[in-house]
């Protein structure tokens, strides 16, 4: 190959969008699939929604301020959070509620949060409607500091029990110290023990007295809620509007990726850029041909004659830099005929240059009507030209009869004919398309002065043309380009000549 080809391995930031371009069926059908099953998820999950509620913890005591510490250090928040868990706190919002709900299955419902830092519970309530997250966080906050609440108030009854029960002792001693100051003979050592217990009796009364007073005058302030739950978020992923448009986003990430995924596995040429990569050559023109087999080119303003018509005028030059007139059109678009690369682009060359010769030792038969022998034409030996329907084109086919092509080309008397054909101003192009084998198209290669690479999207393998790339290499026949034929819109397709 010519030190002056392009290479087409750089990297290009294009190819990145050309692949799912290319793969568009995968990308279609991958993106419907995953957001089918994103959609189908959100239909079928079951709705959940969550309330939280933010409630501040008081510090509940007889003297909180006492040991010099804040409010928020005398609140234990975690012993806290398992109170507002519990079945009795589960109760009385259960019991708060219309419908008859059952405690343990709102306990359920339930997750507590305790602060590290400050005096607060998070309390965060689960439930199949927004009402009924609202409604359960809302009545476990109020029940949890209602029991905070009563379990306060119980313990100061019960330490002014126990005060009052001291306090009685207290008096019935002083009562019975004052008797026996009374009955003792004043200046005695009686007299002065009695006097001493009455002392002690009288400071306890006081202090006890003291302290029931503090007792009723404790305020109980069980904390208050912070943050009333007025809205519920979406608690399942299927009622999450973010959730829905990530899948739907991930499941198009998921098609772009099953797009690359197949381009790489694909061992067959999919786009102009892939064949240019395998051949290691320039992409000269995509060709749109129709479905349609042994079809030439019938409307000269189709998108397929404008793109013989841009190969033609991009391969001329090539070879007239190369100071050739001999092309080998390298036809790997699948079955014998098919496309007709060779046969449309030595019409396209006829329909300039005036004086083109197409030889086909691979075709048996007339295998293209249009390009039907009408009459001999000059050849050489075994060899015998025929003019054909398109001006200024003369064709040989490989015929296993006198006046064939196939059975010359590896002697060289094909090397004869083709150099007689150039000395006569005639431009050839090789076709190798047909039942040519291996052998036989290196040996046209060999002949040839440049080729030409044509492969077909989906079908050519990517092997194949970069093997046949590597044997022109070592041919020393420079590969001025390549073309890809590719599927014409059904609309577009109105070429086909029977």
């Amino acid at each position: 190959m010519s030190g002056t080809t392009p290479d087409v391995r750089s990297v290009d930031v294009r190819r990145y969008f050309e692949v799912p371009r290319h793969r568009w069926r995968t990308v279609l059908a991958v993106a419907v699939l995953g957001v089918g099953a994103v959609g189908g998820y959100a239909a079928l999950a079951p709705s959940s929604y969550e309330a939280t509620s933010l409630v501040r913890v008081s510090p509940v005591g007889t003297d909180p301020f006492s040991s010099g510490r804040t409010p928020d250090q005398l609140v234990n928040t975690d012993s806290e959070a398992q109170i507002a868990r519990s079945s009795d706190v589960a109760g009385l919002a259960a019991a708060s509620l219309p419908g008859g709900r059952s405690p343990e299955a709102m306990r359920a419902h339930l997750a507590v949060t305790p602060s590290s830092d400050t005096a607060t519970l998070r309390l965060t309530y689960d439930a199949g409607s927004q009402q009924a997250a609202i409604e359960g966080v809302n009545a476990f906050a109020t029940a949890y500091l209602a029991h905070r609440e009563a379990d306060a108030r119980a313990r100061q009854e019960e330490m002014l029990r126990d005060v009052e029960e001291a306090l009685d002792e207290a008096r019935a001693a002083l009562l019975t110290a004052e008797e026996a100051l009374a009955s003792a003979v004043e200046g005695s050592a009686q007299a002065r023990e009695a006097d001493a217990d009455r002392q002690f009796a009288l400071r306890d009364v006081q202090a006890l007295s003291d302290r029931r007073g503090d007792l009723r005058a404790v305020s109980f302030e069980p904390g208050s809620v912070l943050d009333e739950a007025d809205r519920a978020a979406a608690g399942s992923p299927a009622d999450d509007t973010l959730f829905l448009a990530g899948g739907v986003l991930a499941a198009l990430v998921l098609a772009v990726a099953a797009a690359f995924a197949r381009d790489r596995l694909d061992r067959r040429v999919g786009s102009g850029r892939g064949a240019g990569e395998a051949a290691g050559a320039p992409l000269l023109a995509e060709i749109p041909v129709g479905t349609a087999s042994l079809a030439l080119v019938e409307d000269p303003a189709g998108p397929a004659a404008e793109s013989y018509r841009m190969l033609r005028a991009l391969l001329v030059p090539a070879l007239r830099r190369r100071g050739t007139r001999v092309l080998l059109v390298a036809d790997l678009t699948g079955p014998a005929h098919r496309a007709l690369p060779g046969a449309n682009l030595a019409t396209a060359l006829a329909e300039a240059l005036g004086d083109v010769v197409l030889l086909t030792p691979g075709w048996r038969g007339a295998a293209a009507p249009a390009l039907a022998p009408l009459a001999a034409a000059g050849g050489t030996g075994k060899v015998t030209l025929h003019t054909t329907t398109v001006t200024g084109l003369r064709v040989a086919h490989g015929e296993a009869t006198d006046g064939g092509l196939r059975d010359v080309i590896a002697g060289e008397e094909f090397r004869t004919l083709v150099t007689e054909l150039t000395d006569g101003g005639a431009w050839v192009v090789l076709d190798s398309s047909g039942d040519l084998t291996p052998s036989e198209v290196i040996t046209l290669a060999g002949t040839a002065g440049a080729a030409v690479l044509v492969a077909r999207s989906r079908e050519t393998a990517t092997a194949d043309l970069a093997s046949l790339a590597t044997a022109l290499e070592r041919l020393d026949t420079p590969i001025a380009g390549c073309a890809l034929v590719v599927p014409a819109p059904t609309r577009k397709a109105r070429h086909t000549r029977a």
